[in-house]
């Protein structure tokens, strides 16, 4: 007899994806760029993507959402909560991929940390998956380069936000 939750049984933890980028510019920028859905509109999502909506609570308990769109039209969303924030330093993020019957796909425990280096900051994102639904596999697999694009255009947003910054200074 099939237990109610079956459908719902989790896989084993992958190891965590790490991935770690140097940005020429101040911590408390790039730190900036996680916290208002604005800015995530401009870069959580690989090339090809647009983040046609994003919601960010920047508070513990506050929502992260974020409906990526594929440039066939396919609209991916996760949803999720910040469970740490500390200013210019680490974020704490617990995510789930969300399917077309509005299931998790898997979960994602993300961290991220912001470190001063000369010249500018290295954030580091390690991402930890729980499975639920075996099709997300691919995506979980594909998520160092998806990742490694998503981190491109942080890069661009910060130029962006810094340019703006400039801008804003000089009036």
């Amino acid at each position: 007899m099939a237990r109610k939750n079956d459908h719902q049984k989790k896989s084993q933890p992958s190891a965590p994806l790490v991935v770690s980028r140097f940005f020429a510019a101040p911590r408390a920028l790039v730190f900036q760029a996680w916290s208002s859905a604005d800015h995530i509109k401009r870069w959580f999502c690989p090339s090809g993507y647009d983040v046609p909506h994003a919601e960010v609570e920047f508070r513990i308990g506050g929502a992260f959402v974020v409906c990526m769109r594929s440039p066939q039209g396919r609209e991916h969303w996760t949803k999720g909560t910040f469970s740490e924030i500390a200013p210019n330093s680490r974020l704490v993020i617990v995510m789930q991929a969300i399917g077309e019957r509005d299931q998790a796909l898997f979960r994602a425990h993300t961290v991220v940390t912001f470190a001063e280096e000369i010249g500018g900051t290295r954030i580091e994102v390690t991402q930890s998956y729980t499975v639920f639904d075996p099709s997300a596999e691919p995506m979980i697999q594909g998520a160092p380069h998806g990742w490694s694009q998503t981190l491109d255009r942080l890069e661009q947003e910060i130029a962006r936000m810094s340019s703006a910054q400039l801008t804003e200074r000089s009036r």
